[in-house]
């Protein structure tokens, strides 16, 4: 069963246009999980080979880094799904890189989401959290 409500909606671009200055304009974050206001994951999903623009990095970097405790993370997590008219499973998609401690961390090899989020769950005692 999908989480997704209405698959017409999720799929609605948010245009920026018009509260931009410049290079500067909104930028959003596509997966944001937060437990008990003590851990905080922030997740952007790319198709492989794309970066994060340096934007977008700033501001999970920077919220990461101002969150008040040690348990707060970024996963930068990538896909390989081309087919545009069907949706990405997050389940089955990889970790790339992991910022962590005010440095980026590259995956040594590939690593699932899934797997990553459990060691941190592990790790950081997120008993609510079990997949």
């Amino acid at each position: 069963m999908s989480l997704i409500r209405n698959s017409k909606q999720v799929k609605q671009t948010i245009d920026f246009t018009g509260v931009e200055s410049g290079k500067i304009h909104p930028t959003d974050i596509d997966v944001v999980l937060e437990f008990d206001n003590e851990v905080l994951i922030l997740m952007e999903v790319k198709r492989k080979g794309n970066k994060i623009p340096i934007g977008q990095r700033l501001v999970l970097e920077r919220i990461t880094d101002s969150w008040h405790t040690d348990k707060s993370v970024v996963l930068y997590v990538t896909h390989n799904f081309k087919n545009d008219e069907k949706d990405i499973p997050l389940s089955e998609c990889n970790v790339d890189s992991i910022y962590i401690n005010k440095e980026w961390k590259d995956a040594k090899q590939e690593i699932s989401l899934k797997d990553t989020l459990r060691a941190f769950s592990k790790k950081w005692n997120i008993d609510k959290f079990k997949i």
